[in-house]
């Protein structure tokens, strides 16, 4: 667990569902907050993976 009582499995997020949080429809979007510096995350094995809370901030407006 972290420190927000979350398991660590949840700190990360899929693509489709970084997509779903932001309401975008075109994969191309993430990543280009991704490259802007507005969200952060990361490839591995592939597949894309964000951090929860950097997408939790921005779909604030933080």
């Amino acid at each position: 667990m972290d420190t927000d009582g979350l398991p660590k499995e949840q700190l990360l997020v899929d693509r489709p569902t970084a997509m779903r949080m932001l309401g975008v429809r075109d994969p191309r979007t993430v990543n280009k907050l991704v490259r802007n510096g507005r969200i952060t995350g990361f490839t591995a094995c592939g597949r894309w993976y964000f951090n929860r809370a950097s997408i939790e901030a921005f779909a604030r407006g933080e």
